[in-house]
């Protein structure tokens, strides 16, 4: 005999998909999206950074090698002055004894050479003056360009943020899932039995069905399924509504059902999926939380008599002393070791920001 159910599953769980789709579609632009913008747009600033320093570069040297030549132009005419010079005094020596000697053409050689000695002067200083107005601008433009390349690194970082926000929450999205399935019972079994194997393994296959399609939903579905291997989504049937069931001949029972199923995924498979380090999944919502009952933790420091020594909090390794960590208020087992010296092993209450001093001793015999 078949048996039929409404699936008032479905029809039931219609307004609140009704009203998350248009929730969805009120919602703001994806900030993965405005990130990638953010990040174009600081690329285009670097790049126009980068072309600025290249030109300032080229200017700068330009005016350095302007100034090297400016230098070597000063001692040819400090040179040339001063031969001027000495001509001019040689025929001022002479115009004692003939004052007919003519020193127009001698003096007007040596004011040209003196009025060319201050032109250089004069382009050496603006020179100088444009070189340390260069030095000041590539300095701007570096800074800059650090500041630039600081803000897209962290634009990158709220990227990888946000992508694993964003698979976080598909992957804890739920779903109305209609299936079916026939299994054939044996003889052995009970009718209750084969009804509890029926709707199981069509559950099973529901969960199936869904995993599916919500790794095909996924913004980033094609890189999440490279790396799903190992990754633990714990799909959960939430409600199941029975459609039809019944036998139909040679002990086949048929099942089909409605199910509302949710993944309630491990806490680092977003991180997983995506293949980036585990520790942005560390910001979710339950670890924020947990940040912020910073009065539940306080500073430690561990400090010894002795280098080179091992100290072990709580089984964890960390190095030789000092050791400055944090740890939550309690009672902590804390160990330090050392060849050739007595183990500290002792468990310490700590309430508040401390220091746990150990002294080692050698070893007897």
């Amino acid at each position: 005999m078949i048996t039929r159910r409404i699936p008032a599953l479905l029809l039931a769980l219609s307004p609140f998909w009704l009203s998350t789709s248009m929730a969805a579609e009120n919602s703001s632009a994806d900030p993965v999206t405005v990130i990638d913008e953010k990040l174009g747009n600081k690329q285009v600033e670097l790049q126009a950074n980068a072309e600025e320093f290249d030109s300032e570069t080229q200017r700068f040297q330009q005016l350095q090698n302007d100034h090297a030549k400016l230098k070597r132009d000063e001692q040819d005419l400090n040179a040339k002055r001063n031969r001027a010079k000495s001509a001019l005094d040689k025929q001022y020596s002479r115009l004692l004894e003939d004052p007919e000697i003519d020193l127009v053409s001698l003096q007007k050689e040596y004011q040209d050479s003196w009025n060319a000695v201050k032109g250089n002067q004069s382009e050496l200083l603006e020179n100088q003056q444009l070189v340390t107005e260069s030095e000041v601008r590539l300095s701007q433009i570096k800074q800059k360009q650090a500041r630039l390349k600081s803000e897209f690194a962290y634009l990158e970082e709220q990227k990888v943020e946000a992508r694993v926000k964003r698979l976080a929450a598909e992957l804890s999205e739920s779903d109305v899932v209609q299936t079916s399935f026939k299994t054939t019972c044996s003889a052995t079994m009970t009718l209750g039995e084969c009804t509890s194997q029926g709707q199981q393994l069509t559950k099973q296959k529901a969960v199936k069905a869904f995993k599916t399609a919500l790794m095909d939903r996924l913004t980033e579905s094609t890189l999440a399924k490279q790396n799903a291997s190992g990754v633990q989504l714990n799909v959960h049937v939430q409600e199941s509504q029975l459609i039809r069931t019944g036998f139909e001949g040679n002990n086949s029972y048929f099942t089909e059902l409605q199910a509302q199923l949710q993944a309630k995924p491990e806490a680092t498979a977003a991180c997983k999926l995506l293949n980036v380090s585990t520790r942005y999944c560390l910001k979710s919502d339950a670890y924020a939380q947990q940040k912020q009952q910073d009065k539940n933790w306080v500073a430690v420091t561990v400090r010894s008599d002795q280098y080179n020594d091992n100290v072990v909090i709580n089984g964890v390794k960390y190095g030789s002393t000092p050791v400055e960590i944090m740890l939550p208020r309690g009672l902590h087992q804390v160990t330090v070791s050392k060849d050739g010296y007595q183990t500290y092993n002792r468990k310490v209450t700590i309430n508040h920001n401390d220091t746990v001093w150990v002294k080692l001793r050698e070893q007897q015999g």
